[in-house]
């Protein structure tokens, strides 16, 4: 019987070396010690001690775990008192020399493919979802990534005994992927634009959900990260500018909401809005300009309402993507006047409340709606409770 040969490894690890294994010599943890969870060390010097030598780097720029982001999440993204701590916000590019890779990024992508992503789509469409994620998770790095921290997300939200693992799991894949985008995509080109769009609108929906997932008892931090999640989804649309055209009609086209199944409804929301417009119109204490803007921030509630909403209030359906759509295309204007906590603002932002609300089923909504209500009308206080008068009859008291 001939035995087959196989190449020694003349430098692998200890461990290795004692179990009679082959080696693949990776360092600073091969594989076999990383699979069994065995402390790896070289007897023999490494082959990068020399300072001459240049460590390759990763083609994808894969990197290490980022220091202090294994902590709690109130030292993490959790943390409402810190800029820093917010979503989306650029983190210092790691240094350890530790493989990013571990088991529980296995469970983060199962969780990915078989929970996540079909939330989003209709029963037609899930398997052009996953298809389509798929292929842009693992062409770029960086949405890989920043998929997988939302599938944390969710998981922190679902599993609540092990929030704080996933949270802080969250929040460094967060960091690993703006690391690696600020690297690979400093300028916008026609071969990045798709992915870049993608990317943006992950981060803004992490953003998004993370704002209400634990909001902050200061009312005045609450609306402030409200408004940096709008300006951060608002970014998504000004990031592709005269693009817009060219990614609805690419292959993600499956992916964005469906603008197409509009119709018009005559219900006590539909009322509430016209007559939300018609009151701003009428204003005397408002100005032309604020009316106009304001008029186009409820005509964006009232298209959104129209779309893909239930029909009937037995039949709540989970998708969030056409709720987004209004954080995404409303105005820098109004969103600038909501940052100065303009009464008239707050009360748009209350009935978007009400859009929230109708997609509570969604993990990523859940109570946002109610969450945004109770804030505003606590922020407005009795001299504007009639015009939450909607949204309250509409969105039942957070429970607390």
């Amino acid at each position: 019987m001939i035995r087959r040969s196989h190449k020694k490894s003349r430098q692998g690890c200890a461990e290795c070396k004692r179990s009679h294994k082959k080696c693949d010599e990776t360092r600073p943890s091969c594989v076999n010690c990383t699979i069994a969870n065995r402390q790896c060390s070289y007897i023999q010097a490494s082959r990068f001690s020399d300072p001459n030598i240049q460590r390759p780097s990763n083609e994808h720029g894969l990197r290490s775990v980022p220091e202090g982001l294994a902590g709690s999440p109130d030292e993490s993204s959790h943390s409402h008192g810190s800029d820093q701590s917010q979503p989306g916000t650029p983190i210092p590019a790691p240094s350890q020399s530790q493989p990013y890779v571990n088991l529980l990024h296995l469970e983060l992508f199962q969780n990915l493919i078989t929970t996540n992503v079909p939330t989003f789509a209709d029963e037609a469409s899930k398997a052009d979802w996953v298809a389509t994620t798929n292929r842009y998770t693992f062409e770029y790095p960086y949405i890989m990534y920043e998929s997988l921290a939302m599938s944390a997300f969710q998981l922190s939200i679902k599993y609540p005994s092990k929030s704080a693992m996933y949270l802080a799991e969250s929040t460094a894949l967060q960091a690993q992927a703006l690391s690696i985008f600020n690297e690979s995509c400093p300028t916008l080109t026609p071969k990045n634009t798709v992915p870049a769009f993608l990317f943006a609108a992950i981060l803004g929906l992490h953003c998004f959900c993370d704002t209400f997932s634990t909001p902050s008892p200061d009312l005045n931090t609450f609306l402030d990260r409200l408004v940096q999640s709008i300006r951060l989804l608002r970014g998504i649309r000004a990031t592709t500018g005269t693009s817009w055209e060219y990614i609805r009609n690419s292959d993600i086209k499956v992916l964005l909401a469906d603008e197409g199944q509009a119709q018009e409804r005559d219900d006590k929301v539909t009322h509430a809005f016209d007559k939300l417009k018609w009151t701003f119109s009428q204003s005397h204490t408002l100005s032309a300009f604020e009316a106009k803007v304001y008029g186009e921030a409820i005509d964006g509630l009232i298209k959104v309402y129209n779309s893909q909403l239930p029909n009937g209030d037995s039949i709540v359906l989970p998708d969030a993507r056409i709720v987004m759509s209004w954080p995404i295309n409303v105005s820098a204007e109004y969103t600038e006047l909501l940052h100065q906590r303009k009464p008239e603002a707050l009360v748009v932002m209350a009935h978007f409340s009400i859009l929230l609300h109708c997609r509570r089923s969604y993990w990523a909504v859940g109570e946002a709606g109610s969450f945004l209500l109770a804030a505003i009308e606590e922020y407005l206080g009795e001299d504007w409770a009639q015009w939450l008068v909607i949204p309250k009859e509409i969105i039942p008291p957070l429970e607390m």
